[in-house]
């Protein structure tokens, strides 16, 4: 009987020493999947290039272009103090804001980190993303009378032409597939890093989802208070290269 006891004894802290395990695992499991939904995933230069040579059937190197084309395009628009539009997708403007004193949320003694380009969503990209409704009219005007518009004329332009560079339509196939891969990645929540491969923050800028809280404001026209709605904006922060260029 001694023995017999011993043997159950044994058998049971053996099983429960399977669910302990298992339940550990579970956990584990549970809060790695936790923190994987949780935390939004970023796309650098590099990967983005592989998307639109993917998306387009285009060489990584005709998509790198089609992207250095763009961005150096916006980038010398910029330092003149011009706007620029990428057609489809957004304009670009150099942001005037007073001089002040703010901390930045990460460090107390640091100083605000405010980017100096101003980025609108064009309505088609806007329609694209199912953004609630924003500056409508103020949005359209300012793609389409931009100082400098990039399409894909632009770019073949830009790029050498069909012998050297990228022919238009190729041009096309390349800027639509920009579009098209920032436009899943930011309904997913991602963030989508046109910087340098090896510093996100370096190079272009960065663009992302920023929710905006309902808000009181006033009608510009008549001074009177208004309730602003909740909405998903698309937020651009410049890259240190393009900050310093347009400061």
């Amino acid at each position: 009987m001694t023995v017999s006891k011993g043997i159950m004894s044994q058998n049971d802290l053996a099983r429960r020493t399977v669910f302990r395990r298992g339940a550990i695992l579970s956990t584990a499991l549970g809060l790695g999947m936790l923190t994987m939904t949780g935390q939004a995933a970023a796309m650098n230069k590099a990967e983005l290039i592989e998307a639109m040579a993917s998306n387009s059937g285009l060489s990584k190197a005709d998509a790198k272009k089609a992207l250095d084309g763009f961005t150096d395009a916006t980038t010398k628009a910029l330092e003149k103090g011009d706007s620029a539009v990428l057609v489809g997708f957004g304009s670009f403007s150099i942001s005037k804001r007073s001089a002040r004193t703010g901390r930045n949320p990460r460090s107390r003694n640091a100083p605000v980190d405010d980017s100096p380009v101003t980025f609108d969503v064009c309505p088609e990209f806007a329609a694209a993303l199912d953004l609630n409704p924003g500056k409508g009219d103020e949005a359209s005007a300012k793609c389409r009378d931009a100082d400098v518009v990039i399409d894909a004329e632009y770019i073949a332009s830009a790029t050498g032409g069909s012998h050297e560079g990228l022919s238009e339509e190729d041009a096309k196939r390349a800027l639509e597939a920009f579009i098209n891969t920032t436009t899943e990645a930011l309904k997913k929540g991602d963030r989508i890093s046109v910087g340098r491969e090896e510093d996100e923050d370096e190079g272009f800028g960065t663009f992302s989802i920023s929710k905006r809280s309902a808000r009181t404001g006033r009608n510009p026209q008549t001074g009177k208070e208004i309730q602003i709605a909740a909405k998903n904006v698309v937020k651009f922060k410049a890259g240190a290269e393009l900050s310093k260029a347009v400061n």
